[in-house]
């Protein structure tokens, strides 16, 4: 009886703490600076790091995050969901973003990745390259809609292209494909789980895993291996433009840049993003904070 009053208790105490901190929000008890990042789901412990840092560097200011697929979180956007900074694991993704008018400045690439095929540690059954088109494999990769869905597709279509893998190396390795996730975690997560013999996953993922000895990683060869560029801007409606604008300087800045080579992340290509010419074509002028 005492458990069952004790339980009943604590579950009032937390509905009543919850009721509290949504009318603290609506009164605007919140911190005033709060800035609000979506963000690939690759970046997430960078990005919580580069946030440390940068509130300690801006006292009085926040940074909450979104990590998801940069295409989930495209579409959020486009559906009404409210975010300060935009960042995303390609182009093409922002590109969207900026189509429908949803941009404040012109994005920037930020930093830039690679990918990798991982296997469990446990399993012999995926040793090369090679392996990942002999029947009878099971592969995880990103859906296609998913940025580490679309880089995994151009990498296997250039060993396709190599004398060093046949021909239909591509098409063979996709038709073992057994899942295709929603962001490149998921992959991950299945690898690790043993679900399937190999995932093909960014170089920071395998990073990452690695050292937990969760994967055995196999290398992907340059030539077959085009950098994915990661764009970063604010967005038009953004409720804190300015510290989204310190946000995202910090982000590309020394110490931001440092964070981000410590969790495997590359300096941005020396190019500039496709609409790197003022104002994004469509975008919208920021609405400056009140």
């Amino acid at each position: 009886m005492n458990l069952r009053f004790l339980a009943l208790a604590t579950a009032a105490f937390v509905l009543a703490v919850t009721a509290g901190g949504c009318a603290a929000a609506s009164q605007g008890e919140t911190p005033a600076d709060t800035v609000t990042v979506f963000a690939a789901a690759s970046l997430a412990e960078p990005f919580r790091a580069v946030a440390d840092a940068f509130e300690t560097d801006h006292p009085g200011v926040g940074v909450t995050f979104n990590f998801a697929g940069s295409q989930a979180l495209r579409t959020q956007l486009e559906h009404g969901a409210r975010a300060d900074v935009f960042a995303s694991a390609d182009w093409e993704q922002m590109a969207a973003v900026r189509k429908a008018n949803l941009l404040g400045n012109t994005p920037e690439y930020f930093a830039t990745n690679r990918m990798a095929v991982v296997a469990p540690v446990d399993s012999n059954a995926v040793q090369s390259l090679d392996d990942l088109a002999r029947p009878g494999v099971s592969i995880a990769i990103a859906s296609p809609e998913a940025p580490a869905g679309g880089y995994a597709r151009a990498t296997l279509d250039l060993m396709a292209e190599s004398s060093d893998f046949p021909d239909d190396f591509a098409q063979r390795v996709l038709a073992n494909v057994v899942t295709h996730e929603t962001n490149v975690r998921a992959v991950a997560q299945k690898v690790a789980l043993g679900e399937v013999d190999a995932g093909i996953v960014y170089e920071t993922d395998a990073r990452a895993a690695q050292h937990g000895d969760a994967f055995r990683v196999i290398e992907i060869p340059l030539e077959f291996n085009p950098a994915a560029e990661y764009p970063i801007a604010t967005l038009g409606e953004a409720i804190h433009h300015q510290a989204a604008l310190d946000f995202i300087a910090f982000v590309q800045g020394d110490d931001g840049q440092a964070i981000l080579r410590e969790y495997g992340f590359a300096p941005p290509a020396n190019v500039a993003c496709p609409c790197h010419d003022g104002m994004p074509s469509g975008g919208v002028a920021p609405t400056p904070p009140q």
